[in-house]
């Protein structure tokens, strides 16, 4: 019996040296890059086969769990909302990128791009249910983006349609402008929107890419917001013309097409941003939020 033992230890041990031998750990890297170029080309299936191949010679690797994440959220976002999966569908898929970002967490939990691509899964997952109706989450989302950030992941594509930190910035912006900023929710779940928090991040992720259209997008559909609750006519005009900036810039990757059709939208409808998101328009009013507490 013991020398069976030995022999299973022996197998094993040798399993483990050949996953992190020289070849292997190139071998991975290789079908990382090759992943990466096919994400680049929106082709996400083979991107997907590549880290595939990968995880079966390095199940431990962390980034190989992220960028799977990451290729189910881009296949849906770089669709118009009327050929998107189904609500329900939807629902499940996000769900995938949130086991697949805690499956990098429990693997590397400083690694913030795994943080970063859970937070979009709780996020989108958010949307798709509606803000108003996933309400006891915002608090464990905040804290999850906040905890990304404060990671400061390096992470950057070679042409810039993706930028940690500017992801990061963003998916913030968006959550304190999407969440209504209504005092009550602070007490009731933890966390609440801030408009002012919302522009002041969008600014940040404009800074690092300033050619990225979702940001340029996304930073005008804020000022917007921010000018209607103010009544800031100037923060109004202004995002106005990074809405407009839109239509100039250069196409990164598919869902840019969608977000250049989102703006043009948003300018003939101004009275969308506050609630906007490119999944989902969101019902924020306080009416609604009275109906879903009855239930």
């Amino acid at each position: 019996m013991k020398e069976k033992a030995f022999i299973i230890l022996g197998l094993v041990g040798l399993g483990m040296m050949l996953w992190s031998a020289p070849g292997f750990c190139q071998d991975c890297k290789t079908r990382i890059d090759n992943s990466e170029r096919l994400w680049l080309s929106g082709k996400f299936d083979e991107s997907d086969q590549e880290l595939e191949q990968a995880l079966k010679q390095c199940p431990n690797m962390a980034e190989l769990y992220w960028r799977k994440a990451r290729n189910i959220y881009d296949r849906i976002e770089s669709l118009p909302r009327e050929k998107r999966p189904s609500k329900e569908e939807r629902i499940k898929l996000y769900e995938q990128v949130i086991t697949l970002a805690d499956k990098c967490i429990a693997l590397e939990p400083n690694n913030g791009n795994c943080w970063q691509w859970k937070g979009i899964g709780i996020g989108r997952r958010g949307t798709t249910k509606g803000i108003l109706n996933s309400l006891s989450e915002i608090d464990d989302l905040e804290k999850v983006f906040l905890k990304a950030e404060s990671l400061k992941p390096e992470y950057r594509s070679e042409n810039g349609s993706a930028n940690a930190m500017g992801d990061i910035y963003n998916a913030l912006g968006q959550f304190y402008r999407t969440v209504p900023d209504w005092f009550i929710l602070k007490t009731l779940f933890g966390a609440r929107g801030d408009i002012d928090r919302s522009v002041e991040y969008q600014r940040k992720a404009v800074a690092r890419e300033p050619n990225r259209i979702e940001y340029n997008k996304e930073l005008g559909v804020s000022l917007l917001c921010y000018g209607q609750k103010k009544n800031d006519d100037k923060a109004i005009a202004e995002g106005r013309k990074y809405l407009e900036k839109v239509s100039s810039l250069p196409v990164l990757k598919n869902s840019d097409i969608v977000d250049k059709d989102h703006a043009r939208i948003l300018l003939k409808n101004p009275d969308l941003a506050c609630g906007y998101s490119r999944d989902a328009q969101q019902v924020i009013s306080k009416e609604e939020f009275e109906k879903t507490r009855e239930k």
